[in-house]
């Protein structure tokens, strides 16, 4: 129980810490504006040129959606981006290299529990004073309906496992700077792959059948994906992208707990 207070009282830290800077958020708020309005205009060029040359279907779907259904998938997207995405990585690779990483093994806390507890507090922090000013700002820019279906209650629990997959990467990739000391292009490959194989910027299945059904079997697909398609309500077997990233989530952090016994074996602690 104590150490459950200690895990709270950082992700508290963490959030009182952003509060500091809530407004730098504000020209995020237009960045992914930005991105959400330009892919949405390329889709609508594509859908037009579908019209023109009569390959649109009749009901006017591309893959199982309509142009403002597509609007809809990119908006969700982009702001449940703004509130999971989390610089862990990148700041423990940082204290790595300053050495600032021997205080974080000094207390008596799980060097991941840390972490966790810290991206916890800056999720919670975007969710207030980034996505919902976003959610403000893009939703009826979008006309983006209200969830469908199950989507009320089936897209937050995915969300919650979409913040702990991307959690989960974070420390995968920052743990990693331990034995590879520089870690500055394995984090910018990582985040570029994960915007495309997570489907954030193109729903999975319109992707080439081979290449689509393999990403759709990987972790990333569960942090974009497959949240988007329940807000949709167009997950028919819930049950089971459910257990897959679930499944995804502790096989991560497995993989995480083994990776942090062998750095522990053979740190080497930078800076001074």
């Amino acid at each position: 129980m104590a150490k459950l207070s200690a895990y709270l009282w950082l992700a508290r830290l963490t959030f009182l810490k952003l509060m500091a800077y809530r407004m730098r958020y504000v020209t995020g708020i237009a960045t992914y504006a930005v991105f959400v309005g330009g892919q949405y205009a390329i889709w609508s060029a594509v859908f037009a040129a579908r019209q023109v040359d009569g390959s649109l279907a009749a009901d006017g779907r591309i893959s199982g959606f309509t142009l403002s259904e597509l609007g809809t998938y990119l908006v969700v997207g982009y702001v449940a981006r703004s509130a999971y995405f989390t610089n862990t990585d990148s700041e423990i690779a940082a204290r790595v290299q300053s050495g600032d990483v021997t205080l974080d093994l000094l207390k008596p806390l799980s060097f991941h529990g840390q972490w966790l507890a810290q991206a916890a507090g800056e999720m919670a922090f975007r969710c207030i004073f980034f996505a919902l000013p976003m959610a403000v700002v893009l939703v009826p820019l979008f006309a983006v309906p209200a969830p469908a279906g199950d989507g009320w209650w089936q897209f937050p629990l995915l969300f919650l496992i979409a913040f702990w997959i991307n959690a989960e990467l974070n420390l995968l990739a920052g743990t990693m700077a331990f034995d590879l000391e520089d870690v500055t292009g394995l984090l910018s490959l990582k985040r570029n792959l994960l915007m495309l194989l997570s489907g954030l910027m193109v729903p999975l299945h319109f992707l080439p059948e081979l290449v689509g059904n393999a990403c759709t079997v990987l972790p990333f697909a569960a942090i974009s994906y497959y949240p988007s398609l329940a807000y949709s309500g167009k997950i028919d077997h819930f049950i089971s992208v459910f257990a897959f990233a679930v499944g995804w989530a502790l096989a991560l952090r497995l993989a995480n707990v083994l990776l942090w016994r062998r750095a522990a074996e053979r740190m080497e602690i930078q800076g001074g």
